[in-house]
């Protein structure tokens, strides 16, 4: 009987909404959010706020957004790339401005542009931009489809220059799975494979560089699908990202500057023990060594070095107009 009751909701789910969506229309206020919030810690006031907290409130608005959008439950699947902009302190009023920039059958992306306000000047200074892509999923949570098209007759030119940097992204990020799928499977890598890097005055293996991590998620992690919050998640990996740095750099004195292509592939329950590993794979200052007899680390090389290749491309595909503060 749930399960006749369920599929009952997801056909008058799919019935409600529309076959067409316009950006202005009153039906679309679901479209264009923006959240305010205090961040930090007061008596932290001042200090530069780490990143975690941003990534925590972006995956708020992209679900507020896509929610209302698909009537209904839906999950984050990835975040395509965060920018850092300018710095956000503890004790900052941050904003940020979101706004679906593409629909599919079944998923949508959710622009989002970070501001802190500046007290003295009474401005809004830009922080952070970043592209989320969302899905709307039914009862057993497998994507739902069924979504409207997004067009605006007064901003034809715009919608239909969104789709096709929609097509581009989802063309990107087929071609970037293949590459990384050939890699796997290579039998074996060898150094001539790799690009050379430049001379350095040190170097150090790759696994002693790696970090791992292991949590519990409690219920008051979990989102209203009943999994673990995609926010508390980019927090624990922001965490863990910045750790490994300091590690290896012995500084503490370490910020995330930007993050792309993070894959939510499968939901995590209060039940799962949750594995996390962190490792240097691209560095500047200090060399990493290379061993062809550790081919994981060989591959993971050979991985990040195909994922710079598409930087240039990606970094183009995402340079979309800043969302300005609305009044």
């Amino acid at each position: 009987m749930k399960a006749l009751i369920g599929a009952v909701n997801d056909m008058r789910r799919t019935r409600r909404m529309p076959a067409q969506l316009a950006v202005h229309s009153p039906a679309s206020a679901c479209l264009n959010v923006c959240i305010c919030s205090l961040q930090g810690d007061e008596s932290q006031r001042g200090r530069w706020l780490r990143t975690g907290p941003i990534l925590e409130l972006m995956d708020v608005l992209a679900g507020t957004i896509s929610h209302g959008l698909a009537l209904g439950p839906t999950a984050t699947i990835s975040f395509d790339r965060v920018d850092l902009v300018k710095p956000v302190f503890h004790g900052d009023l941050v904003r940020l401005e979101g706004e679906v920039i593409g629909l599919s059958n079944s998923s949508m992306a959710v622009q989002v542009s970070g501001f802190r306000h500046d007290a003295p000047t009474g401005e809004f200074q830009h922080t952070h931009d970043a592209i989320i892509t969302m899905v709307a999923i039914n009862r057993f949570g497998r994507p739902l489809k069924g979504l409207p098209v997004l067009f605006d007759e007064d901003r034809a030119d715009y919608c239909l220059k969104m789709r096709e940097v929609a097509k581009q992204r989802k063309d990107l990020s087929k071609r970037w799975r293949k590459e990384q799928q050939t890699v796997d499977q290579i039998p074996l890598i060898k150094q001539s494979d790799l690009l050379p890097g430049e001379s350095k005055s040190e170097y150090v293996p790759i696994s002693d560089t790696e970090i791992e991590m292991r949590n519990l998620f409690l219920p008051r992690n979990l989102n209203i699908n009943n999994t673990v919050f995609g926010g508390d998640l980019l927090t624990w990996m922001d965490r863990a990202a910045l750790h490994c740095a300091q590690d290896f750099t012995k500084s503490e004195n370490m910020v995330t500057m930007a993050m792309n292509r993070v894959f939510f592939k499968l939901p995590i329950s209060t039940t799962d023990i949750v594995t996390l590993r962190a490792r240097v794979v691209n560095v500047r200052c200090r060399g990493l060594k290379v061993d062809e007899s550790k081919q994981q680390e060989m591959r993971m090389l050979l991985k990040a070095q195909k994922r710079l290749a598409f930087a240039e491309e990606e970094k183009h595909l995402h340079s979309l107009k800043t969302l300005q503060p609305r009044g």
